[in-house]
């Protein structure tokens, strides 16, 4: 049943990713000022990244159990650090050049450091928003003796 629930989660959790990358986010920068569809990605990507964490830690402690096998322990554990990276290291300081610059950042010129610092930012959460994505994906194909579920 833990096993069925925590599948069941990955699986919303990938949904809440794709849409928020295919919907929400083009939607919000499309018919709002910058500066504040920034502001919104800013509070929805922690809880984002939170989730994923709690994910990635659950299926560890799943792996851990024997049931769901090493590949579980190891997605989960790449999970969790991908997206405790992303939700303690790269989103608190990209929200620290927003506080800083406000709706100056998009007039910096393109060598400026500040603004060039925030594109490799923002770079590194796009790759660490899209690895938990793949990583969610491959925990949900894992069965629970820790095989691809593929071919079944």
């Amino acid at each position: 049943m833990l096993h069925a629930t925590h599948r069941l989660l990955l699986v919303a959790f990938l949904g809440a990713l794709a849409l928020f990358a295919t919907t929400v986010t083009p939607a919000l920068f499309a018919t709002v000022p910058p500066s504040a569809a920034a502001r919104v990605v800013g509070r929805v990507l922690p809880v984002l990244d939170a989730v994923g964490l709690l994910l990635g830690l659950v299926a560890v402690l799943l792996g851990l159990t024997g049931r769901s096998g090493r590949a579980a322990v190891v997605l989960g554990l790449t999970l969790a650090a991908l997206a405790g990276c992303s939700l303690f290291l790269v989103t608190p300081e990209i929200a620290s050049i927003r506080r800083a610059t406000g709706d100056a950042l998009s007039q910096l010129p393109p060598g400026d450091p500040t603004r060039r610092r925030f594109g490799t930012l923002h770079g590194a959460s796009t790759v660490l928003f899209g690895l938990q994505a793949v990583l969610a994906m491959a925990l949900v194909a894992l069965r629970r003796d820790g095989r691809s579920s593929r071919g079944r």
